[in-house]
């Protein structure tokens, strides 16, 4: 699984949406979607890393042989957000109700020079991709 298919996935589910929103809820995680946007709130890092690690296992190796890193997670988050931002869509990642990255059509870039990515909170965004990264 590269980006590309990531955003796919993204994509599908969010054709399926008309009007109005679809909101999920995993332990005290939640993710908000609508047609253009897809918010998640991350709240229990714990849920997080469980959620990861049953991903990893049922996912394609492509995704995890090539994020070792912060900045290959960094890479994949650019290649991402060059793709929403092409379809006009966003995605938000926020920790504990905060926005710690945007990513896509309605992101303004920062110092990072990643075009398509807006890191809010830069500690926090570091914290959650080590902890990601742990669990793959």
């Amino acid at each position: 699984m590269n980006a590309k298919n990531l955003v796919g996935m993204l994509f599908k589910l969010q054709s399926l949406i008309a009007g109005g929103s679809l909101e999920l809820t995993v332990g005290g995680n939640s993710g908000t979607i609508t047609k253009d946007e897809l918010i998640l709130n991350i709240s229990n890092p714990e849920e997080v890393l469980r959620l990861a690690k049953a991903l990893r296992e049922g996912m394609e190796s492509d995704i995890t042989k090539g994020m070792k890193s912060i900045p290959d997670a960094l890479k994949l988050l650019a290649e991402v957000g060059e793709e929403l931002s092409r379809e006009r869509k966003t995605l938000t990642v926020k920790y504990l109700g905060r926005d710690v990255v945007i990513v896509g059509f309605n992101a303004k870039p920062g110092i990072f020079g990643m075009n398509n990515v807006e890191i809010r909170d830069k500690v926090e965004l570091m914290k959650l991709l080590s902890a990601l990264l742990a669990a793959l």
